[in-house]
């Protein structure tokens, strides 16, 4: 007669256990994963290409500066008459860019836009833009403190 082993089925039971239905995320260590990297959303940025100051505030939202600032939203009276309005700036974040825009405030004509970053093809690509497009002109734009460091791309209408 043979003797009852339990370490074979003892085994068989373990080896039923461990089927790999097991999820990957539980076999991970939580330390080691890697940061969420999100990726700004594109914004339409040849859509807003020969728009004043007032149209792109409505499509940009509310500029970071405040009217409170020593330079803020508008120029004062006094910063009118000494600047005449010309390279009026607001500052604007939109799906996780900063856009920088300086304008006329005076005949509020945008002048340029900036869009703040230091990959040149990630900047096309968030913000829609072609360097072959009729309607503006794209160019580098360099750390002045180092010039071969990109600090963002602007948008220049052609008309």
């Amino acid at each position: 007669m043979r003797s009852f082993r339990p370490f074979p089925f003892l085994l068989l039971l373990g080896l039923a256990a461990c089927t790999g239905t097991q999820n990957a995320s539980e076999n991970r260590d939580p330390m080691a994963q890697q940061p969420t990297v999100i990726n700004p959303s594109p914004i339409d940025m040849p859509a807003l290409v020969g728009r004043n100051i007032d149209q792109l505030r409505r499509s940009l939202g509310a500029p970071l500066e405040t009217k409170d600032e020593a330079i803020g939203l508008e120029p004062t009276a006094e910063q009118m008459k000494t600047t005449k309005g010309e390279d009026w700036i607001n500052t604007f974040e939109k799906n996780g860019s900063t856009l920088v825009v300086t304008f006329n405030a005076r005949t509020r004509k945008v002048l340029d836009v900036v869009l703040v970053g230091s990959d040149e093809d990630e900047l096309m690509r968030r913000g829609n833009l072609s360097l072959t497009a009729p309607n503006y002109i794209v160019l580098p734009v360099s750390d002045p403190k180092n010039t071969q460091k990109l600090v963002g791309v602007r948008i220049v209408s052609r008309r």
